[in-house]
């Protein structure tokens, strides 16, 4: 990270690795802080896309930019990595479009909105399903199958009755196996 001088070098990998963590970072610090600008919000009864709705203008334009460019850093990680398996590759393409669509078709948008979010959710469950397969990881096979069961719970019987617990688990379950992927081939 430094030469002999002390100084920060910028490399391309360490350029990669700062966007890898930007495409995780930005979605959850722009939900944070679209939170704490709305104190009406409720994690247990609200979807967070409810932040984005135009109606919410403290927190709207937060939480949509920041959906908005985390899909962007996420396309951008994906093309300049190295050496993950098409079929992933792909998949987290599809993620990282559907989070831009989040962000630009917001809950304002009804209908549209929850297809693209729906979109999204089912493409980490599919990620985390290819990643099993692929690297002969059960880890990855049983998070998958608890945001399935996660999210089955919260549409069969409301529980919880707002999305944004099963939003935050499916989100978040994905992460470690993504990291571990791109960063290990992102040379």
């Amino acid at each position: 990270m430094n030469n002999h001088t002390g100084h920060l070098l910028i490399t391309r990998d360490n350029v990669f690795k700062i966007i890898v963590i930007s495409s995780i970072l930005t979605p959850y610090i722009a939900i944070i802080l679209a939170i704490v600008r709305a104190p009406w919000f409720s994690i247990w009864a609200n979807a967070l896309s409810d932040l984005g709705e135009m109606k919410h203008i403290c927190s709207a334009q937060i939480f949509n930019s920041g959906l908005a460019l985390g899909g962007y850093l996420l396309g951008l990680a994906i093309a300049l990595s190295q050496g993950i398996r098409a079929v992933n590759r792909l998949i987290l393409c599809i993620a990282g479009f559907t989070l831009i669509l989040i962000g630009v078709l917001n809950e304002s948008y009804g209908y549209v909105h929850f297809i693209v979010s729906v979109a999204f959710f089912l493409t980490i469950i599919a990620y985390l399903t290819s990643y099993g397969y692929i690297h002969i990881s059960l880890p990855a096979f049983i998070i998958a199958i608890i945001d399935v069961i996660t999210w089955m719970l919260h549409f069969a019987y409301n529980l919880p009755p707002g999305a944004a617990i099963p939003e935050i688990l499916s989100s978040i379950s994905f992460v470690p196996f993504f990291l571990r992927e791109t960063m290990k081939t992102g040379k």
